[in-house]
């Protein structure tokens, strides 16, 4: 007689998933209605979309809110000073880290790939909010992404760049693109280097089952890297913050 445990186990993370999966595409409906009524109203007296970008974040919070096994811990958030703007550069492992970065609680627009943008629902929401649509693959519309991004920091408000360009494969960090870092070298913006690590515990990429039991996910805000340095010398340090941040510590 077989044992059925690893069988009924997987059944019942299958089952968990849809169910998950089901809720996050419910929250997502129902926030990305509230989302085009927000920006309806506030349009003319919030052309920032600050508000809309505030419905986002509680989204995000709330997709881990329906899991209290996940646990998010945010840390040196004070390197972010209210009135002051930035280029954010997150590493990028997992379709969760937008969510879980939602949880700095500050106004930022997301360098997004397009993909993410004809999605029905999310994708609406993302452009209500904003958020700067990249097509990676077409030349003239990368300028024009980073013309957008431009001008989002030339109004005082922050962008966040996944620098690697793709979530990693293998959970190893990527190497970097120099597009976030040109800009912050030719706008004279601080680069804020953020370190996420424990989303891909949750998911995998090209996964979509979520793995079991209490999980923790860790958004560490880095120091600020003045601009004060060529282009590549600022990639190179920000990467070597986030990857000494993520490595594993000696025990």
């Amino acid at each position: 007689m077989t044992d059925s445990t690893p069988q009924r186990a997987q059944w019942l993370g299958s089952l968990q998933a849809l169910l998950l999966w089901s809720v996050i595409g419910l929250l997502t409906v129902v926030f990305s209605l509230a989302m085009a009524a927000c920006a309806a109203c506030l349009w003319v007296v919030d052309r920032q979309r600050k508000a809309v970008h505030w419905l986002a974040s509680v989204w995000g919070r709330t997709v881990f809110w329906c899991r209290p096994s996940w646990q998010v811990t945010v840390t040196g958030r004070h390197h972010l000073e209210p009135h002051r703007h930035y280029i954010l550069v997150a590493n990028h492992q997992s379709l969760l880290d937008i969510m879980a970065l939602y949880h700095l609680n500050r106004q930022f627009k997301w360098m997004v790939k397009e993909e993410l943008f004809r999605i029905p629902f999310l994708g609406w929401a993302m452009t209500l909010a904003g958020y700067v649509q990249l097509a990676r693959t077409k030349p003239h519309r990368i300028h024009d992404a980073y013309e957008q991004a431009r001008r989002w920091l030339a109004s005082g408000m922050s962008v966040l760049f996944f620098p690697e360009g793709t979530r990693s494969r293998t959970g190893e960090l990527g190497s970097f693109k120099n597009g976030a870092f040109k800009l912050a070298v030719t706008t004279g913006i601080s680069v804020v280097p953020i370190a996420v690590s424990g989303t891909r515990d949750l998911l995998v990429r090209g996964g979509w089952r979520f793995r079991p039991g209490p999980q923790r996910v860790r958004v560490a805000v880095l120091p600020p890297i003045a601009p004060t340095i060529s282009a590549d010398a600022l990639r190179d340090e920000a990467r070597a913050r986030i990857h000494h941040e993520i490595s594993p510590r000696a025990s």
